[in-house]
């Protein structure tokens, strides 16, 4: 079975998406960015979805922290953030994707389903 980590900070999304994912994928959750990299070196998953705003680390630091250790792994971006700025920070060091907040669990899959259908290759 496929692996999903969730990383956000507010345990109602934890909740929500691990539920909702549980059927179809292997879910590891982490509210921080040191448990996102301790579960991805401990056990590769095949796709991050990652928050922005986390404490102690930034998102978009822990994304390029992940992509340093794999960069084949698939990152995800789910933000609140709207910003031209952020958007082209994240892809610039490697998100496959952004979902803005709030979203549908519906767009939410189908972003899921395409990323981990064409993972990113090595150079």
């Amino acid at each position: 079975m496929r692996r999903i980590l969730i990383v956000d900070d507010d345990r109602r999304i934890l909740e929500l998406l691990s539920e909702h994912f549980k059927h179809a994928y292997t879910v590891e959750i982490a509210t921080d960015a040191g448990e996102a990299l301790a579960i991805v070196r401990r056990e590769r998953p095949d796709l991050v979805l990652l928050d922005i705003m986390l404490p102690g680390m930034s998102g978009t630091h822990l994304l390029r922290e992940l992509k340093r250790a794999d960069p084949t792994l698939a990152v995800v971006i789910v933000t609140g953030n709207d910003s031209a700025a952020l958007a082209a920070e994240t892809s610039g060091t490697g998100a496959a994707r952004i979902v803005r907040k709030p979203f549908s669990l519906d767009d939410l899959d189908r972003v899921v389903a395409q990323v981990i259908a064409s993972p990113p290759q090595r150079d």
